[in-house]
């Protein structure tokens, strides 16, 4: 089964800020950074349901799993999705050191 992948706001936002951190500091690891997203959106879209689920999960009336990607510099980042049907809803992006999603960090 193949998987449409949306970006919610929150995620579309973490994406944005990750990025532009890390142009900030490397326009060329911000690029990297991109592809290794766009691979992970692929994994996504091939395999969704069989990704492991998040620890934040218990904090939200939906089922939340998480999928880890990363760099060729190694490091690992992490995005937090629902699984509906044939949909995944990517609900946020964590980078390295990033503590685990709060409550109040869910809202759309």
């Amino acid at each position: 089964m193949t998987f449409t992948v949306r970006e919610l706001p929150k995620a579309m936002a973490d994406k944005h800020h990750i990025v532009r951190w890390l142009h900030d500091r490397s326009p060329q690891g911000a690029v990297a950074w991109l592809g290794a997203y766009d691979q992970m959106i692929e994994r996504l879209k091939a395999a969704a349901d069989t990704l492991p689920i998040a620890e934040e999960g218990e904090r939200l009336n939906i089922e939340a799993r998480q999928i880890l990607f990363k760099t060729k510099r190694g490091r690992v980042y992490r995005a937090v999705f629902h699984l509906d049907a044939g949909d995944v809803f990517i609900l946020r992006v964590r980078g390295p050191g990033q503590a685990t999603i709060a409550a109040d960090e869910w809202g759309q």
